[in-house]
């Protein structure tokens, strides 16, 4: 009685074995050898795909498997020699991150009308993914008379592209220069302060914060690279 009794027992044992192994070879085939099937796929890659930054030289940056940049925005800085100057000091440009900047030494209105424009515009050709653009614009300082003439050209640049937002920086202040004064720069300022508020622009008050915070020029123009770390400090904190 006992032999049968272990029989019995060892004999379904091995029915339970067969039918176990039935159970995954049939699993097994239906998910095209895989298992666990498309489900635990899903996981691992949802998984993979939360990595989505990482970090370099302090600065997050989307990592190769983070996905499609679709919907991000991005940051054009155009400007004049000042702006050469704050990136050469700051290191501004930072094209993993979507910021760019378009600059050159002596320049104004007729650059930015015939040349810049152009340059903004193979940048955007380069990064279709990015579906919306702010443009950070500090120009004026080598043509203060032309205000009206930038203002013209602002307007028409909106209305031709309405994805593109527009952010003014102040004309800074410079210190005993013969050829221009702190008073043609506040004329300046004053008009584009309100061509800001008639067309909805943001205005970045950079020249008010240099003249209670101070600053250094090494040409009465030109800023040191203390001076133009702040600055670049205060137009951040305000984009």
């Amino acid at each position: 009685m006992k032999k049968y009794v272990e029989f019995t027992v060892t004999l379904l044992v091995l029915i339970a074995s067969i039918a176990c192994l039935g159970y995954v070879v049939v699993k097994a085939a239906k998910n095209g050898g895989d298992f666990f099937g498309s489900n635990a796929k899903s996981i691992v890659e949802s998984q993979t795909k939360k990595k989505t930054s990482t970090s370099k030289n302090g600065k997050t940056v989307k990592s190769a498997d983070s996905g499609s940049d679709d919907g991000t925005s991005g940051t054009i800085l155009i400007g004049d020699s000042r702006f050469v100057g704050m990136n050469e000091a700051a290191s501004v440009e930072d094209k993993e991150n979507h910021i760019w900047m378009v600059a050159k030494v002596g320049q104004g209105l007729p650059w930015f009308k015939s040349t810049a424009l152009k340059s903004v515009d193979k940048i955007k050709s380069r990064n279709t993914a990015i579906t919306s653009w702010k443009y950070v614009i500090c120009l004026g300082v080598n043509d203060l008379s032309d205000i009206d003439g930038y203002i013209e050209e602002y307007e028409s640049l909106v209305e031709d592209d309405s994805s593109v937002k527009l952010t003014m920086v102040s004309v800074n202040p410079v210190q005993n220069r013969p050829d221009i004064t702190n008073k043609d720069v506040q004329k300046f300022n004053d008009k584009l302060i309100d061509a800001c508020d008639e067309n909805d622009w943001k205005y970045i008050d950079t020249y008010d914060e240099l003249i209670k915070k101070g600053y250094k020029t090494t040409d009465g123009l030109h800023y040191d690279d203390d001076t133009y770390k702040l600055i670049w400090r205060l137009i951040k904190k305000e984009m």
